[in-house]
């Protein structure tokens, strides 16, 4: 009897188990292992793995670019966000901090803070990079590790458990990859400079 009632819990575990694993309409279609974008969140993507498929958000300032599969830069304001459009003293107060990275941003400030405004002028602009002809990392299930973004001396790819995710150092600081850490950007070796 007690044999039976395992079998049956354990039968009722598995039964849930597939009931509760999310069902992504979008994959349906995909190969495995493709990233396809979510239709109502720009910044949004669903990796279509099966039974282990997943939603997830791109880090900020970034949107997900279904053409290359992967979180983008958001420099051209492809994909703008309720929080970013809601707040206008966040807006002046990373001008203030000099962490704008586009003019288009600047607009946004309120006339009346000069401050702020002569603040923003001294701003660093970087024109938008063109798409990666370098594929992203394969992540291996098996082993954790870190890439250089191609591009971007300021963010790289993790891999944990074989998932890939796109992260940004502090401000000021470049990943170095002779270390694989983050240092400031004038010691850090950029794969972009190799």
């Amino acid at each position: 009897m007690t044999y039976q009632v395992s079998v049956l819990l354990l039968s009722l575990f598995l039964l849930a188990g597939c009931a509760f694993a999310e069902d992504f309409s979008e994959c349906s279609n995909v190969e495995v292992d493709t990233f396809v974008m979510v239709i109502e969140d720009c910044a949004s993507y669903i990796y279509c793995n099966g039974e282990d498929s997943f939603r997830d958000m791109c880090p900020e300032q970034t949107y997900f670019d279904a053409q290359s599969k992967e979180c983008a830069f958001d420099d051209e304001g492809v994909c703008l966000r309720k929080d970013t459009l809601e707040a206008d003293v966040p807006i002046v107060a990373a001008a203030a901090e000099g962490e704008i990275e586009s003019e288009d941003t600047l607009t946004e400030i309120n006339e009346g803070d000069n401050s702020a405004e002569e603040e923003a002028e001294n701003v660093v602009t970087t024109a938008a990079p063109g798409p990666s002809t370098v594929p992203r990392p394969h992540c291996d299930p098996a082993n954790d590790s870190f890439h250089p973004h191609p591009q971007r001396c300021e963010y790289y790819y993790s891999c944990i458990s074989g998932y890939l995710t796109i992260v940004r150092c502090p401000y000021k600081y470049g990943w170095d990859v002779a270390t694989e850490q983050c240092k400031p950007l004038t010691d850090a070796q950029c794969f972009s400079s190799l």
